[in-house]
């Protein structure tokens, strides 16, 4: 069980910024309060073991800085993070959710990461109607599944495919090649971008699918290199889109090269290096926005961790803020789960990666895109925001 850090981080500035001006409210509460009022139970549900391990430990450190620095107090009431691991399994999950609701009696769970596991936690948030907050996986079904009680602080694939697809077309290149792992998730997303992209008049020449954990992409890129398009489009995850983007490079594929936000970002540049230098990719969020909110969080993580924030670091505090500002607007009562939705969906907030409210229907966010090039900062090569697309809001249905 977690619970408020002993460790320190720099002290809040003086001024309250927007998003987080309810924390005085918190602050103000006569101590013995937080004594008397039960904590809010939050069962956090990622992956924490294993090969996809490291987006979880990100996204409990963006958490943690949050929840730390407004003291782990909402609203004269503690909060208490309940943390179990999916290792990356749907049928993990799905028993680690119903220990969350049944044993556990927490008021409601966060995450997890991995389509697969949240797509497995559906029927069941479904059927007990529990509360259920997404902090990392994008699948479009979770869009689509319009439960009360189910909200997602990330992103959907298609709120970043789709304007990838259409700058892609007006910027890039009018033909493409699209390659990803022969998975769900890299089928999905490459569906997404597709019909965008056709819609808009583009051609698709070849879709290539790898098998999920190629080491040796020769004979992928070899095809690539006789078509000779314009431009690729890619998404792989891990170590492979670590293997793609260096062999690409090396073997010195003209097309330019875009793909899902995770082909080149924080995570795996240093591992890359310069062969991912000019890679276009979408996203929610880049440490080098220029914005108060997200400034306070680059410096705090950095104090904390040593290192620079990523997308999933920006997840865990965007789901800790939401939270926080839920539980405000109901007195920090999270005994009544349909007055804390109403409460939720009423959220408006200025987060690092901007501004933040939730589709009334979907539940899902309304936020900026960000469309971004790996570029030499002359200190680091980082993600630098060329486009951004205002407000993106995913369609209710699958028909759009």
């Amino acid at each position: 069980m977690l619970g408020p850090a002993r460790r320190g981080i720099p002290a809040t500035r003086r001024r309250i910024l927007q998003g987080g001006a309810a924390l005085a409210a918190g602050l103000a509460a006569p101590p013995i309060l937080a004594e008397t009022k039960k904590p809010v139970r939050i069962g956090l549900l990622n992956t924490f073991s294993g090969n996809s391990a490291q987006p979880g430990e990100y996204n409990l450190n963006g958490m943690n800085i949050y929840f730390e620095r407004i003291k782990w107090t909402v609203a004269g009431r503690k909060i208490e993070v309940i943390k179990e691991d999916d290792q990356f399994n749907p049928q993990i999950g799905l028993q680690k959710a119903r220990k969350f609701v049944e044993s556990d009696k927490v008021d409601l769970i966060l995450g997890p990461q991995g389509s697969n596991v949240a797509l497995a936690l559906l029927n069941y948030v479904r059927d007990t109607k529990s509360f259920l907050v997404v902090h990392g996986a994008g699948t479009d079904t979770i869009t689509w599944e319009h439960l009360p009680r189910k909200f997602r602080t990330s992103f959907s694939t298609w709120q970043l495919s789709h304007p990838m697809a259409e700058y892609v077309y007006d910027h890039v290149a009018k033909e493409i090649v699209v390659t990803a792992a022969d998975y769900a998730g890299g089928r999905d997303v490459l569906r997404e971008f597709k019909i965008s992209y056709e819609a808009k008049g583009g051609k698709v020449i070849k879709e290539i699918y790898p098998p999920l954990n190629t080491t040796d992409f020769s004979p992928y890129l070899a095809d690539i290199r006789a078509i000779n398009p314009p431009a690729t489009y890619s998404f792989y995850p891990g170590q492979d889109t670590i293997r793609f983007v260096q062999q690409y490079s090396q073997f010195g594929i003209k097309a330019k090269l875009t793909g899902f936000s995770a082909l080149v970002d924080a995570t795996t540049v240093d591992a890359q290096g310069h062969a991912a230098l000019g890679a276009l990719t979408p996203t929610t969020y880049t440490d080098l926005l220029d914005n108060a909110e997200n400034k306070l969080f680059v410096e705090e993580y950095r104090a904390r961790f040593k290192d620079y924030p990523n997308s999933f670091c920006e997840y865990g505090i965007a789901a800790a803020q939401v939270i926080e500002a839920a539980l405000q607007g109901t007195d920090g009562d999270a005994s009544d789960l349909d007055k804390l939705a109403d409460a939720m969906v009423k959220v408006r907030l200025k987060l690092p990666r901007g501004p933040f409210r939730f589709d009334p229907v979907t539940h899902d966010p309304i936020q900026d895109i960000y469309i971004c090039e790996m570029q030499d900062t002359g200190k680091r090569l980082a993600n630098v925001v060329i486009a951004t697309i205002k407000d993106v809001d995913a369609p209710a249905t699958k028909d759009r």
